[in-house]
C-alpha cells in the first residue's frame, strides 16, 4: 500500500465520520409548516418561510 491508498482511506473515514455525525433533515408529516401551522411548508422543508425556520431555531435555542 503506498501513500495515495492510505491517504484515500483516510478521507474515507473521514467522509463516514461527518455523514454519521450530521443532523437529520426536518420535515413536515402532514405538509404545514410545523411552526406556525397555517401556511403549506416549502418543498423538502418542514417550514414555510426562512422566518418560521429562524424562530423555530431560535425558540429551540433558548428552550432546549
Amino acid at each position: 500500500m503506498d501513500i495515495i491508498d492510505s491517504a484515500n482511506e483516510l478521507e474515507q473515514l473521514h467522509i463516514q465520520a461527518a455523514l454519521s455525525n450530521r443532523q437529520p433533515v426536518i420535515k413536515s408529516i402532514n405538509g404545514m409548516c410545523i411552526w406556525c401551522e397555517e401556511m403549506p411548508a416549502a418543498p423538502n422543508s418542514a417550514y414555510c418561510s426562512k422566518d418560521c425556520g429562524d424562530d423555530y431555531e431560535q425558540y429551540k435555542r433558548k428552550n432546549g
